[in-house]
C-alpha cells in the first residue's frame, strides 16, 4: 500500500473563514493532547478536518503515557522539537504545557487540511441523515464524522451515549481473536502492555461517532491517532463505521510510524518494525508475556506446531503442506518450501530470496537453506514474500471468507 491512502488525492483547502454555516469532513472537539493528535492524523490523511473546543489551546499536557512509546504522533512531534531548541528531546526532559502548546501550533501551522476554533462551546447535536449538524453560539457546522476527543465524552453523551460503569475492552493480547484489529499499543501505569481494538473506538450504538479512547479508558496521542485514522477513512471513503477496512486502517497508521503491537525486543528504529507488526496481528507468531511486557523473540527458531493453527486459519490449502511436515525446527529450506506452496510461487523463489538476502530484506548472515530459521527471518520472508496482513479480517477479528 503507497505512504497514505490518501496521497493520491489532492489537498482540500483549509478554511478561508468561519460563516454561519461550516462543512468539514471531520470533526474533532478537545482541546488537549488527543484533540491535536486526532486532528492532525485526520488532516494527514487527506481529509479536511476542524479541531473545535469551549476552552483554549493555549495549555496541552502531555502524560506519561503518551510519551512512553516513541512512535506515531509523539516521535514527529519529538521532531519538531529537536528542531525548535536544536537539540535532541529526552525522555527525563519536562515539557511545560505552554511550551507544548506552542509546538503543536508550529505543527498544525502547515497542516493545509487543519483549521483550529478555540471557544466554541457545543450546545447542541444531532443527526442529519447520516451525518451530523453541530450548533454552536451563531454558528452551525455540517460534518460527516464526530471525533469525541473530551476527557469525560461530554460530546457522545449529548449524542445519547448511555452513562455505563463498563469499559470497553483493552486486551491482554491473545485473550480472543480481537487482537487483529489492533490499532493502537497502550503502556498502562503498572507497565503492563495492552492492546486497543478498532471496535472499541466507536461510540456503541452511535453510527459516525469515534472515540480518543475506549470507554473508561484515558486517550494517549495514539489511541487518539488511531481515532483520526478511522474517522478520516470514513470520510475519504464515504463510508461509515459500520464499513471499516480493519487492515487499510491499520496500514494508514503504520505508515505514519505508529505503533499498532508494541513489543519490548524490538527497537523503534529496526528497519522491519511494519514487518513485524503485521505478522503480529496476524497471529501466526505470537509474542511472549513476560512481566506485562510482549517479546517477539526475534533470534528464536521456529517450529511447524506454532504455525499450524494460524496457517490453517488464513489459507485453509496449507493442511495438505502441513500433513508432509512435522519438523521441530524449520530450516530455511523449509521455510520457503511453505512459502512457494501457499503462495504458489516456484523454485525460483529461493535466488530471488538469496539476491535480496543481505540487500531488500537486510538479513544479516550467509543465505543458507540447511540453517534454522529465525522469527525475524521468518517474519520478513513471510511479510515480502506471502504478505499475510492481506488477508482481509472483520471489525471482530474474523478471518473473511
Amino acid at each position: 500500500m503507497i505512504k497514505s491512502f490518501f496521497a493520491s488525492v489532492c489537498l482540500l483547502i483549509g478554511f478561508t473563514g468561519y460563516a454561519q454555516d461550516i462543512k468539514t469532513g471531520v470533526l474533532v472537539i478537545g482541546a488537549n493532547s488527543s484533540g491535536y493528535a486526532a486532528a492532525i492524523q485526520s488532516a494527514k490523511s487527506g481529509v479536511k478536518t476542524l479541531l473545535i473546543d469551549a476552552g483554549s489551546f493555549h495549555s496541552i499536557t502531555l502524560s506519561p503515557e503518551d510519551r512512553s512509546i516513541n512512535a506515531g504522533i509523539y516521535a514527529e512531534f519529538s521532531r519538531i522539537v529537536d528542531s525548535l531548541q536544536k537539540s535532541p528531546l529526552q525522555a527525563h526532559h519536562s515539557l511545560t504545557p505552554e511550551f507544548t502548546a506552542q509546538v503543536f501550533k508550529v505543527w498544525t501551522d502547515t497542516l493545509k487540511n487543519l483549521t483550529i476554533l478555540s471557544n466554541a462551546s457545543v450546545q447542541k447535536i444531532k443527526k442529519s441523515g447520516k451525518s451530523w449538524q453541530v450548533d454552536l453560539p451563531g454558528r452551525e457546522i455540517k460534518v460527516d464524522i464526530i471525533l469525541d476527543a473530551t476527557p469525560t465524552y461530554s460530546i457522545a453523551k449529548m449524542a445519547g451515549l448511555a452513562d455505563s460503569k463498563d469499559s470497553q475492552p483493552v486486551l491482554s493480547i491473545y485473550s480472543d481473536k480481537l487482537y487483529r484489529t489492533s490499532v493502537a499499543a497502550l503502556q498502562e501505569d503498572n507497565g503492563v502492555s495492552k492492546l486497543i481494538t478498532l471496535s472499541s473506538l466507536l461510540a456503541p450504538g452511535i453510527e459516525n461517532l469515534v472515540l480518543a479512547a475506549p470507554i473508561g479508558k484515558v486517550s494517549t496521542l495514539l489511541s487518539a491517532q488511531a481515532a483520526g485514522a478511522t474517522a478520516a477513512y470514513c470520510v475519504f471513503f464515504k463510508t461509515g463505521t459500520k464499513n471499516l477496512n480493519v487492515r487499510m486502517i491499520q496500514s494508514e497508521l503504520l505508515s505514519y510510524k505508529s505503533h499498532i503491537i508494541r513489543y519490548a525486543d524490538i527497537a523503534d528504529t529496526d528497519s522491519s518494525m511494519i514487518a513485524f507488526q503485521h505478522i503480529g496481528v496476524t497471529g501466526i507468531f505470537k509474542a511472549k508475556e513476560e512481566n506485562g511486557n510482549l517479546f517477539f523473540l526475534p533470534d528464536s527458531t521456529v517450529s511447524v506446531d506454532e504455525l499450524k493453527q494460524p496457517f490453517r486459519e488464513l489459507y485453509s490449502r496449507s493442511q495438505i503442506w502441513f500433513l508432509d511436515h512435522k519438523e521441530d525446527r524449520i530450516t530455511l529450506e523449509t521455510a520457503l518450501s511453505l512459502i512457494k506452496f501457499v503462495g504458489s510461487r516456484g523454485k525460483e523463489l529461493d535466488k530471488e530470496v538469496e539476491s535480496a538476502w543481505t540487500k531488500s530484506l537486510k538479513l544479516e548472515g550467509k543465505f543458507d537453506l540447511k540453517k534454522p530459521v529465525t522469527r525475524r527471518e521468518f517474519a520478513i520472508l513471510l511479510d515480502t514474500y506471502l504478505q499475510p496482513f492481506n488477508v482481509a479480517v472483520t471489525i471482530d477479528g474474523l478471518i473473511k471468507s
